[in-house]
């Protein structure tokens, strides 16, 4: 009887010695964890590999499903649970894209940098605009944008403009626009640009010089102005915007040829004469 109650305490005295190491460290790959979970990848051996985090298709941040609690009477999964998402959604709100994804006790909040910038620019300097057609501003007209995200996004446009070369003033002649020795002439015009179903006009304008011939003075043109505007959209994760960019010259009286209505005239303006007109799209974040 003295022999069975000894055995009895030896098994007892082990189970408890063991048990605060059941419940302690888990090392996966390693004897020496140093956390509740190590997964030890060793820095020999090839080839190596990774952890594959559990694999879910969710439909939109603000929903736990298709998670679930495996813990009898609990709805709720806790704070910190992490999925690697397979799914996209374009509803326009609480998209999901491909990546991992961690809940906070409401949503699902992106483990990931959701980060899109695109710049659009001009392909040639010194594109010559006439009063009397419409200037196509290749390198941006028929390009397009598809968006990452769901969300607001940030439209940063920048164009710029320079007079062509305006009439030399006819001094005491009366028959000149521009009597006397100087003429200072403003050229406009107006850019136009559209993305997907929205237009929007940026008119800009420029200061050319001529001098009577008997001053001897210089005569300026081409002095570029730069016009900047920034506004804000709201897009759809995958949505496609086409967009086209013009510019529409003014009739400018004051300058060679009306502006420049001959095609090889010193009287047309200046686009994108020394750096690029540019459209810069930045995604901001979901509103």
């Amino acid at each position: 009887m003295l022999k069975t109650t000894y055995k009895f305490c030896f098994i007892s005295l082990a189970l408890l010695l063991l048990t605060p190491m059941a419940f302690s460290q888990v090392g996966i790959n390693t004897t020496n964890p140093e956390g509740i979970l190590d997964v030890y990848n060793d820095p020999v051996p090839v080839p190596k590999y990774g952890l594959v985090l559990p694999r879910v298709s969710l439909t939109a941040t603000n929903v736990m499903a298709p998670v679930t609690n495996p813990k009898a009477g609990v709805t709720a999964i806790p704070v910190g649970t992490t999925v690697f998402n397979t799914n996209v959604s374009a509803t326009g709100t609480n998209d999901v894209t491909i990546g991992i994804y961690s809940w906070d006790g409401t949503q699902w909040i992106p483990q990931f940098n959701q980060e899109q910038s695109e710049l659009f620019e001009s392909d040639t300097f010194s594109l010559r605009s006439r009063s009397d057609t419409n200037l196509t501003v290749t390198g941006i007209n028929g390009s397009s944008f598809t968006a990452d995200y769901t969300g607001m996004y940030r439209i940063r446009v920048s164009v710029n403009y320079g007079g062509g070369g305006a009439k030399v003033p006819n001094e005491g002649s009366g028959g000149s626009r521009s009597d006397g020795r100087l003429n200072i002439a403003r050229q406009s015009g107006t850019f136009t640009l559209t993305l997907g179903s929205d237009t929007y006009n940026f008119p800009v304008h420029s200061y050319s010089t001529s001098y009577d011939s008997r001053v001897g003075a210089t005569n300026y043109f081409a002095i570029w102005q730069e016009f900047n505007s920034t506004f804000y959209k709201e897009y759809t994760e995958n949505e496609v915007v086409n967009m086209t960019m013009i510019f529409d010259q003014d009739p400018a009286t004051e300058f060679v040829d009306e502006g420049g209505n001959a095609s090889f005239s010193s009287g047309r303006g200046y686009v994108a004469y020394d750096i690029p007109c540019t459209v810069e799209i930045t995604y901001i974040g979901e509103q």
